[in-house]
């Protein structure tokens, strides 16, 4: 199986930058994301355009067990760059992978009501294990934990209502201007 790493490179940019403005908490996340979710993983199904087979793009169907923070319909798509067709494998280094049948935590920026991309790519999702716990991943020291599902969507809830358009925006990361 062919890798190609031209999307790495070209990625390479942003990956810099974004590894500077990633929203680091579990709040953070949520005042980025247009939706927050508690959703099962119907399908996962892998996209290319016909005219250039290596823009490939994965496409994830969820189907919205709860709504945390947001609303919209009780489906919705999350759309990720990247994926394998055939002998053509482009990655993103980061991103989470979802498996039907699972059920995650899943922080969304939405384009329209149904099709969305995750906040934070690998930590836009959180899986949700036994039912009652999330995985969180701590960003500092790459450790993961089990925190109380329950706990994570009453402190989501929490949070002031509306989006805000930067993560770290100072007005939301404790910085002065």
């Amino acid at each position: 199986m062919k890798r190609h790493s031209l999307i790495l490179l070209l990625a390479a940019p942003l990956v810099a930058l974004a590894s500077s403005v990633v929203p680091h908490t579990i709040a953070q996340r949520a005042l980025a994301s247009d939706r927050v979710v508690i959703a099962d993983v119907v399908e996962r199904s892998v996209v290319s355009d016909p005219a250039d087979p290596r823009r490939i793009k994965t496409h994830v169907q969820l189907a919205v067990r709860e709504n945390v923070r947001g609303t919209g319909p009780a489906q919705v798509t999350i759309v990720q760059l990247g994926g394998t067709v055939g002998n053509t494998q482009f990655l993103v280094p980061g991103d989470a992978t979802f498996s039907p049948g699972e059920r995650a935590l899943v922080f969304m920026h939405c384009v329209s009501s149904d099709r969305c991309y995750l906040v934070a790519l690998r930590d836009g999702k959180l899986p949700i294990v036994d039912g009652e716990f999330v995985v969180v991943r701590d960003m500092s020291t790459d450790e993961y934990a089990r925190r109380s599902l329950k706990q994570v969507v009453s402190e989501i809830r929490a949070l002031p209502a509306g989006k805000v358009r930067g993560p770290l925006a100072p007005e939301n990361a404790g910085v002065s201007r």
